[in-house]
């Protein structure tokens, strides 16, 4: 799965009604995890996804200490679901976001809790989030409010809204802590009205809250989500979920929700590499696909300064081959770490096959370790009086059993090695050759 293709994740209602605990980056990290392993719910208990992407795909640079911390504090997260009841099940459940997280050679390995799973895939009751749109959020609270929103919009009549939430909940949902804004009048000014006002600004559909007083004070919220008629020509909200764009592949959608045009988009995509300046295409091997090259850009675009026509930029970066610097660099440590992994399995797979090519020669010609025994090094013939006899020592294993075997290989066993050491050295050279 190209993780950097996805642009959107379909989240269950018991996964956004949840007691908040998270921080913005790790709701945002959560939401990519739960997108990149989506479909494969039912059958897979293990996850994989690309620690480059999934820090790109959150807005973060490639900082596996941040990282590290975010996928720590999701394995140590214990949350309630279900606190809306959206589902209409009388249902109460803890677990855990994640049951546990790994990095290895730049690849994070994950799992959900099963009692998670089952309600995480395929679920009665879902909302599609957009990914991309989740990182023009600073506020963590702007981005719950947002989630649980949207969780209630109708494409259908392009509004919706909450039921009326209880201050209780509603606190419990933003992750606030009973000591924290005690008075309504705190929390409406820190996070009611600056998290609609951050919904507003980034997401092109206006949300409202209605207030509901139990006596004197304010006990329930209703929040009301629209998506106004008229959008600002200047900055176009780009959600999967209009259907100018649905039809769109991977490439022009990227593009599109990144401000080019769309007939350039689409044209860009059908091309392929091909829209590249055919001297400035990269050497093959460089980029995986034509994809990660496309995003490469369209982050470079970020970056650049003096830029007035940010869609026209990608377009002439995608074009003549635009060169970041620090991606550049990345890229190269990236690569470096992926052949220091591959030379460390090659040199492992060589290894066994030489031991058990040795161990067939012992076996068939015992002998072989009499003769190899005077020519061991002066240390290790010192060590041969400790055992019974060669073959004593060969079995023990150790230092001895290790020189033993050097000499097998060496001056016993060099014929039928060979091979074995020359398609070692082909592959290796591979490696090392490869863009």
């Amino acid at each position: 799965m190209n993780l950097m293709n996805m642009s959107e994740v379909i989240k269950p209602s018991p996964a956004i009604h949840i007691q908040n605990k998270l921080t913005l980056l790790q709701r945002r990290a959560w939401n990519v995890l739960l997108a990149n392993a989506y479909n494969e719910l039912p059958n897979k208990d293990i996850h994989t996804i690309n620690i480059t992407e999934l820090s790109a795909k959150i807005g973060v640079q490639n900082n596996q200490t941040y990282l590290k911390e975010a996928l720590e504090s999701l394995v140590d997260c214990t949350v309630k679901w279900n606190v809306l009841e959206k589902d209409k099940e009388v249902e109460w459940g803890v677990a855990s976001l994640l049951g546990s997280a790994r990095i290895k050679d730049g690849i994070c390995l994950y799992e959900f809790p099963y009692v998670l799973r089952t309600k995480l895939y395929n679920p009665r009751v879902y909302t599609k989030l957009n990914l991309r749109l989740q990182n023009r959020f600073k506020s963590q609270y702007g981005l719950v409010l947002w989630e649980v929103c949207f969780d209630y919009f109708d494409v259908n009549r392009d509004e919706g809204e909450t039921p009326f939430i209880r201050l209780a909940t509603f606190r419990e949902l933003m992750g606030i802590k009973d000591h924290e804004y005690p008075e309504f009048k705190h929390l409406n000014a820190v996070v009611i009205k600056p998290s609609l006002a951050e919904i507003n600004k980034e997401t092109g559909y206006f949300v409202e809250v209605e207030l509901k007083r139990i006596g004197r004070k304010v006990g329930e919220l209703k929040f009301r989500i629209s998506k106004p008629k008229q959008i600002t020509v200047s900055e176009p909200i780009q959600e999967s979920l209009y259907p100018d764009i649905e039809d769109l592949s991977r490439v022009a959608l990227e593009l599109v929700q990144a401000g080019v045009d769309r007939n350039v988009a689409v044209r860009i995509a059908e091309q392929d590499w091909g829209f590249v300046v055919p001297e400035k295409v990269p050497p093959l091997g460089t980029y995986p696909d034509f994809d990660t090259y496309v995003v490469e850009k369209i982050e470079l675009s970020h970056h650049a300064r003096d830029v007035k026509n940010r869609g026209g930029f990608i377009v002439e970066a995608i074009r003549a081959h635009y060169i970041d610097p620090e991606a550049e660099a990345r890229r190269q440590a990236e690569k470096a770490r992926e052949q220091q992994a591959l030379l460390s399995t090659l040199r492992s797979e060589r290894d066994e096959k030489v031991a058990v090519l040795i161990q067939q020669a012992v076996r068939q010609t015992p002998e072989l370790l009499e003769k190899a025994a005077p020519q061991l090094p002066a240390f290790a013939r010192r060590r041969l009086d400790d055992y019974e006899s060669v073959h004593a020592a060969y079995q023990a294993g150790g230092m001895v059993a290790g020189a033993l075997k050097g000499v097998l290989a060496e001056d016993f066993c060099a014929e039928v090695l060979a091979p074995v050491y020359e398609a070692y050295e082909d592959e290796k050279a591979r490696i090392l050759t490869s863009k």
